[in-house]
């Protein structure tokens, strides 16, 4: 009986060590997976910043003048870059938002693979692009649970708002004409979700951009009770120095809001961000930070602590296996 029980032990040890082979295997590949020679280019901060939160910086050899790495990788000019110039970083893949100086029909002339993500338009748009981007960078998984994350902190936050009677209008530009956003763009979608008011929602844009012009006339006539500029082209903040802007509610009032640039430009994972912190100026008008971007990039970076103790949980079942079977030896010795 006892010579039956050991092998029946024996049996079960071989059972765990290939239990454990397995995953110590499942993690290698995880960590070195396929994708550890891929060389990526990316130009556009948006995407940059996605394939950064999915636990890929390392494949980026080459990032837009405006994404932001410590990572030693070349920052490129999106706007005057041919695909000719990036040969000399022998890329894999290529990710594009636009294609500006033609560089499409350059990368199809040499054969260079591409991807061509433009501006989404709404939430759907973003969350195709980040599963999309995890499909070509073999981080599937992870680019699944990033929208699965998104989609969970985006209800709560719509779920959450519940200010009326907000009017706002969204400055987008002012340099060479005020410019705003209408219902067809995504900034546009977030009011709408939100349920706040956007006093150019119905502007038609004739080129179908979703950003109109609206003059000046129209702002006032308009009289928004919050005010958001999401660019950099007027430096002087206070807006009452504008020919008729006194008597708008919102200057009135100071409820102006002045919002990061690159957090109004981007549609990657800081798109949670975004609602998040124009859900609560539409409240207080206070900036709530970056809350949503750090958190994913910690989720998908450092996972779970059952998923990293695994390894060690099943070798304390083979230690405990082991011991168990040496006292049984050690019986039948006596």
């Amino acid at each position: 009986m006892e010579s039956q029980s050991f092998l029946v032990v024996r049996k079960e040890i071989m059972k765990y060590k290939i239990l454990v082979l397995a995953t110590l295997m499942t993690m290698c590949s995880g960590s070195e997976g396929s994708n550890a020679e891929q060389r990526v280019i990316s130009l556009s901060t948006t995407h940059t910043e996605v394939i950064q939160v999915l636990g890929a910086e390392n494949l980026l050899v080459g990032v837009d003048s405006f994404s932001e790495t410590e990572l030693p990788i070349e920052k490129i000019d999106a706007f005057t870059v041919t695909a000719e110039d990036l040969v000399k970083l022998n890329p894999d893949l290529v990710v594009i938002a636009f294609d500006f100086n033609g560089i499409v029909k350059g990368l199809e002339n040499l054969e260079m693979n591409y991807a061509l993500l433009p501006p989404a338009r709404n939430f759907e748009d973003v969350y195709s692009q980040i599963e999309e981007i995890g499909q070509l960078i073999d981080k599937e998984d992870e680019s699944l649970d990033l929208v699965s994350s998104m989609k969970n902190d985006v209800e709560k936050i719509i779920e959450n708002f519940s200010e009326e009677n907000i009017r706002v209008f969204h400055e987008i530009g002012f340099t060479y004409g005020i410019y705003t956003i209408n219902e067809n763009s995504f900034i546009g979608q977030i009011y709408n979700l939100l349920g706040i008011e956007n006093v150019a929602n119905l502007k038609e844009d004739p080129f179908g951009s979703g950003y109109p012009e609206f003059s000046e006339e129209e702002v006032i006539n308009s009289n928004p009770n919050l005010i958001v500029v999401g660019h950099s082209d007027y430096l002087n903040k206070d807006l009452s120095t504008r020919v008729g802007w006194k008597q708008i509610a919102a200057v009135q009032t100071s409820n102006v809001f002045f919002l990061d640039e690159n957090l109004a430009n981007n549609w990657g994972a800081s798109t949670v961000d975004l609602i998040n912190t124009l859900s609560e100026i539409g409240k207080s008008q206070e900036d709530p930070g970056l809350i949503y971007i750090n958190k994913y990039s910690e989720e998908i970076q450092n996972p779970s602590v059952f998923e990293n103790n695994i390894l060690y949980l099943l070798l304390f079942i083979l230690i405990g296996l082991f011991l168990y079977s040496r006292r049984n030896q050690q019986k039948e010795a006596a």
